[in-house]
């Protein structure tokens, strides 16, 4: 049974705007993303996906959103050494397997590809006591969430 904190931190004010996020293990991380969505303010209807360290869209690794992951059984252009799961069936604790994460190491997330929101989490902590099954929630925070659709942007 294994739990994990990750420091979920906002690409362009990484020490302004950052949740903790624990989860068990077990969770998917659809449930993990739709945890920092509604932490960070953002809604859930665009596409978006979880990459290894901070590489974003250069990830050789991506946990696509099942919306997404359906759509590109066939897809029209993926990189060469790109591999693609379904974050939808993706458990936290495989994506930690598949990526050979420690403490300290980093995990990219990418919403809302028009947009191109970047966020990256950092591995605070593995509980290897931790309930797998815990469901994801913020135990920390600091700053104030996004405004995904405020004044400026719809001026854009």
């Amino acid at each position: 049974m294994t739990a994990y904190r990750f420091r979920v931190k906002f690409d362009s004010d990484p020490t302004g705007l950052w949740r903790d996020v624990v989860v068990g293990g077990g969770r998917t991380l659809d449930e993990f993303q739709a945890t920092i969505n509604d932490a960070m303010g953002l809604d859930r209807g665009h596409l978006w996906f979880i990459g290894a360290g901070e590489a974003y869209w250069q990830s050789d690794d991506k946990f696509q959103s099942p919306q997404e992951f359906d759509e590109s059984a066939e897809p029209t252009f993926v990189q060469a050494d790109e591999t693609t799961y379904d974050a939808g069936e993706t458990t936290v604790d495989e994506l930690a397997d598949l990526l050979g994460l420690d403490e300290r190491d980093r995990i990219c997330y990418v919403y809302d590809y028009g947009d191109d929101w970047r966020f990256y989490a950092i591995l605070k902590e593995i509980d290897g006591d931790g309930a797998a099954d815990e469901a994801p929630h913020v135990v920390a925070e600091r700053g104030e969430a996004i405004e995904q659709y405020g004044s400026d942007r719809l001026r854009e």
